[in-house]
C-alpha cells in the first residue's frame, strides 16, 4: 500500500509556521510596549523632611572652672583638672554631634 500524502509540501508548512510565529510575537510585543508606556507617566515628588534639631545638652555652653585671682600651686593643679574635664566634655559633645550627623545623613 502506498502512503497517502497530504496536499501540503514541506515548504508550505515552513511558511505557515513562520506566519504563526509572527502572529504570536506581535501580541506579545504590543503587550510589552503597553507595559513600558505605563511606566512613562510616573512623576517624582520630593517631600521635605523636617530637620531634627540637635539635643540642647550638645549645643549648650560647657561650663569652665573659675580661675582664682591669687593662685597657689595646689589651686593650679585643681584648675588643670577642671579644665581637662571641661575639654573632655567638649570632646564627648562633638563625638555625639558627629554621631547624630551620621544618623541624619543615612535618613
Amino acid at each position: 500500500m502506498q502512503k497517502s500524502r497530504s496536499h501540503w509540501t514541506h515548504r508550505e508548512s515552513r511558511q505557515i509556521s513562520k506566519m504563526l510565529l509572527r502572529t504570536m510575537i506581535v501580541p506579545a510585543a504590543l503587550f510589552l510596549m503597553a507595559q513600558l508606556s505605563g511606566c512613562n507617566n510616573t512623576r517624582t515628588v520630593y517631600v521635605k523632611v523636617p530637620v531634627v534639631p540637635l539635643p540642647v545638652n550638645l549645643t549648650a555652653e560647657t561650663p569652665y572652672p573659675a580661675i582664682p585671682d591669687p593662685m597657689s600651686w595646689g589651686q593650679s593643679l585643681d584648675l588643670n583638672v577642671g579644665l581637662l574635664s571641661a575639654l573632655g566634655q567638649c570632646n564627648r559633645d562633638k563625638a555625639d554631634i558627629r554621631q547624630a550627623e551620621k544618623v541624619r545623613a543615612r535618613q
